[in-house]
C-alpha cells in the first residue's frame, strides 16, 4: 500500500513537470522523459528450500479417563482446564462394597489354604503307610489328587482376591498421562457404571503437527528426509504470524490418501510455553535444503507478460532496461531469481508501471536486497516472515 502511494506521488510529480514544460511550449519527447524510481540492488545469499503447507495441532497423548468400576462419585480431586500431572488422583468412588468383596476373597484364600495344608500332612503320612503297605495304592493315589485340587483351589482363590483388590483400588480414578484437565463430564454425587468417561486429558508439550503434501511434492520431501531421517520445520499460528516457533518432521505415513492424493506427515513441536493449542490450525514450513549463492531483490519488482515475467533494471547509461527473469521460492518480501538477474543488478522495484525501454530514470532511493524489509535472506530471518499457505516453488 504504502509502495503504491509512493509511486502515485512520482507520478503526479512527473506529470507536473510535463504539464508545466508544455504550457512553456516546448516539446516533450518520450526519450527525454526522466522518471524518479526506487532501486535494490540484487544480492547474493544463502536461503532455505522448502515447502508450505497448512496443519493442525495434536496432543501427543489424548486420553479419556473412565470409570474401571461403577458405584456413586464421591469426590473430585483436580480443577478444570488446569494441569494435572501422571498418576494424579482425579476422582473417588464408593468403595465400600468392593471392601467387602476384598474381605470376602481374603477369606477364600485362607480357607483354601487351611484345607491344602491338612490334605497335605495326610498325604505325608500316607506315603510312610503306602511303603509299609498299610493303605493301598488307590488311596494314596486319591489323597494325591486331592492335594492338587486343594492347590488349584487356593489359585482360584488368590485370583479372586488380586480382582477384588484390583476392583478397590480402580475407585481411585487416576489419570495415567500429564497434561492439561478439559472440562468434567459428570458431578459429584452421580452413579456411573464402569467405562463412562469422566474427563478428558491431553498433553500440551511436545504437540503433534499434522499436515499433508502433494503425491506430486512428496517425492521430493521424502527423497531430503530419507537421508536424515528428519526435517527441520518453522511453525506459525495463524492468527499471529509473529509468533513463529521450531519443529521437527520426524513421522511419514505409508501411504497415500487416495481421496486426496496426498501423504500425511507429523512434525514433533516443543510447546513448553502452551502458545499452540491441540486442534489449532498453523501453517508450517518444511526446510529440504540450504541454497547457497542465491540471487534475491524484491518480489514487488516482478511483471507478468505474454512472454512471462520480466524485471526492469537500470542500465549503464541511465536508462530502463527490460530483463526477462524466472523467479522461484519467496522470502519475506523478496524472492529467488533463478534466471535472468545478477549481483549487483539495480532492480527497479517502484516507478516501474511508468517506464518503458529506454526511459531515463532518477533514481530516488538506492538499497541492497538484503537490507530491505524483505526478511526471507536468511533461514533466521525468515522465522520472522509470515509463511505463506501454499506448497513452495520447485525451482
Amino acid at each position: 500500500m504504502f509502495a503504491m502511494e509512493r509511486m502515485l506521488k512520482n507520478y503526479w510529480k512527473v506529470l507536473l513537470v510535463t504539464t508545466l514544460l508544455s504550457g512553456c511550449g516546448k516539446e516533450v519527447q518520450l526519450g527525454e522523459r526522466v522518471v524518479p524510481v526506487r532501486v535494490v540492488v540484487a544480492a547474493e545469499k544463502s536461503v532455505p528450500f522448502y515447502l508450505d503447507a497448512l496443519g493442525t495441532c495434536t496432543a501427543c497423548d489424548s486420553v479419556d479417563v473412565r470409570a474401571q468400576v461403577g458405584g456413586r462419585i464421591l469426590a473430585e480431586h483436580f480443577e478444570q482446564g488446569h494441569v494435572v500431572e501422571k498418576g494424579q488422583l482425579l476422582y473417588s468412588i464408593d468403595p465400600r462394597i468392593f471392601q467387602a468383596q476384598v474381605m470376602a476373597a481374603r477369606g477364600q484364600v485362607r480357607q483354601a489354604e487351611a484345607q491344602l495344608s491338612v490334605d497335605q500332612l495326610r498325604l505325608d503320612r500316607s506315603r510312610a503307610l503306602l511303603e509299609e503297605q498299610y493303605i493301598s495304592r488307590q488311596d494314596y493315589d486319591t489323597l494325591v489328587a486331592l492335594v492338587d485340587q486343594d492347590l488349584g483351589r487356593l489359585e482360584a482363590a488368590k485370583g479372586e482376591f488380586l480382582r477384588a483388590e484390583t476392583s478397590l483400588d480402580f475407585c481411585s480414578v487416576r489419570t495415567p498421562v500429564g497434561g492439561l484437565a478439559g472440562c468434567k463430564m459428570t458431578n459429584v454425587g452421580n452413579v456411573i457404571d464402569g467405562g463412562t468417561v469422566l474427563v478428558r486429558v491431553q498433553s500440551l508439550s511436545p504437540l503433534y503437527v499434522d499436515f499433508s503434501v502433494s503425491e506430486n511434492d512428496f517425492p521430493r520431501l521424502y527423497d531430503h528426509f530419507s537421508k536424515r531421517q528428519s526435517l527441520d520445520c518453522l511453525v506459525q499460528l495463524l492468527s499471529d504470524t509473529s509468533k513463529t516457533v521450531p519443529a521437527r518432521l520426524e513421522i511419514v505415513n505409508n501411504q497415500v490418501t487416495p481421496q486426496t492424493g496426498s501423504v500425511k506427515l507429523r512434525a514433533v513441536l516443543n510447546n513448553p510455553n502452551g502458545e499452540f493449542w491441540p486442534g489449532e490450525s498453523v501453517r508450517i514450513r518444511v526446510i529440504l535444503a540450504q541454497l547457497e549463492h542465491a540471487v534475491l531483490a524484491p518480489e514487488v519488482a516482478v511483471g507478468t507478460s505474454a512472454q512471462g515475467q520480466y524485471v526492469f533494471v537500470v542500465g549503464e547509461n541511465g536508462t530502463a532496461q527490460v530483463r526477462p527473469v524466472l523467479t522461484g521460492q519467496s522470502h519475506g518480501e523478496d524472492v529467488v531469481y533463478v534466471k535472468g538477474l545478477q549481483v549487483g543488478d539495480r532492480v527497479i522495484v517502484e516507478g516501474q508501471f511508468l517506464l518503458a525501454p529506454g526511459t531515463r530514470v532518477a533514481q530516488v532511493n538506492v538499497s541492497d536486497a538484503a537490507v530491505t524489509k524483505a526478511g526471507g535472506a536468511t533461514e533466521s530471518t525468515a522465522k520472522g516472515a509470515e509463511i505463506r499457505s501454499t506448497t513452495g516453488n520447485s525451482h
